[in-house]
């Protein structure tokens, strides 16, 4: 003689034993018998009584879901694994990512599990929400040089702004690069940036930039414009400006942002959106557009923002 016993459908979600008699005869809800018959590590060990083809089906706006839901495929998930397999490799290319991380306290393991953000050269990030006049080492990336300018030190006049919690801005290079950081230019201030320029393998000029959502265009444009000025002057080519703007390209009106940088002739590489409300808020600005092979936006599992990027030669 041996114990048993008899359990509902619903009471035996997550179980897992060798061997159960499944009954049919009452099921009354879509996906009740995929439950039921899962429920052993074997097909051997499984014994089904009253069965009744009827009684197994799904819920048909699972089947109407399926049928909407867009083809996945290896190239459109890891747009940049699959070019930097195919670039010829005698071509000396950077390639540049920027990613809103929400905060590295919270997600700085996330970002170091990441497939393709270990494949930048230069890593931007906003957001970073760090304090104190140091970093831990825990915000470290292995093998890259670190810079980095928190919210309460980079505004100088609107004193209400550096108050507010969040915010920061941090750049990751590779440690192979020949380049230098610049967390202060003359004239560029009240803005959260910093600025890299690297020399070899390739010339560039990086500035990494975040605009809070309650900083008005009023007084960031200014602010944005000294920067620019400051950049322009340091005589380095391509120059390029990533960061978060939190100005969405796919609404309608007026893009004072944009403008300003297509006025100086700039071009925004990023077409697609950039958040989870299908926003374009993530810019990436560069100054010769011919300069770069391939650019756009990754997937990420951790952010409410998805990374963008651009590969240059």
């Amino acid at each position: 003689m041996k114990l048993a016993f008899a359990c509902t459908a619903h009471k035996v979600q997550g179980m897992t034993m060798e061997s159960a008699v499944v009954c049919l005869k009452r099921v009354f809800e879509p996906g009740m018998a995929y439950v039921a018959l899962s429920r052993t590590t074997s097909l051997k060990g499984l014994y089904i009584t009253d069965f009744d083809e009827r009684k197994i089906y799904a819920d048909p706006a699972i089947t109407d879901a399926l049928k909407n839901m867009r083809h996945a495929s290896f190239e459109n998930a890891r747009p940049l694994l699959q070019f930097l397999k195919s670039v010829v490799p005698t071509v000396p290319t950077l390639t540049i990512i920027h990613h809103n991380a929400q905060g590295l306290p919270t997600h700085m393991e996330d970002m170091r599990c990441h497939h393709e953000l270990s494949l930048a050269d230069v890593l931007c990030i906003t957001e970073t929400h760090l304090s104190g006049s140091s970093v831990s080492p825990r915000f470290q990336l292995e093998q890259y040089n670190m810079a980095t300018r928190n919210r309460h030190v980079s505004y100088t006049n609107h004193t209400d702004m550096a108050k507010v919690n969040g915010g920061g801005v941090a750049m990751y290079y590779k440690t192979v690069l020949t380049a230098e950081s610049r967390k202060y230019l003359q004239n560029a201030t009240d803005l959260e940036f910093v600025v890299i320029k690297v020399e070899s393998p390739v010339t560039a000029l990086i500035a990494t930039v975040y605009r809070p959502p309650n900083y008005s265009h009023v007084r960031f444009l200014p602010q944005m414009q000294c920067l620019l000025d400051s950049l322009e002057m340091m005589n380095c080519q391509p120059i390029i400006v990533c960061g978060d703007f939190n100005e969405d390209l796919m609404s309608r009106g007026k893009k004072p942002i944009q403008e300003l940088f297509q006025s100086r002739g700039y071009a925004q590489l990023i077409t697609a959106a950039t958040t989870e409300k299908h926003t374009l808020i993530d810019h990436l600005y560069i100054s010769q557009p011919y300069a770069c092979l391939q650019s756009g936006v990754l997937n990420t599992y951790h952010s409410y923002h998805n990374p963008i990027y651009c590969v240059i030669h």
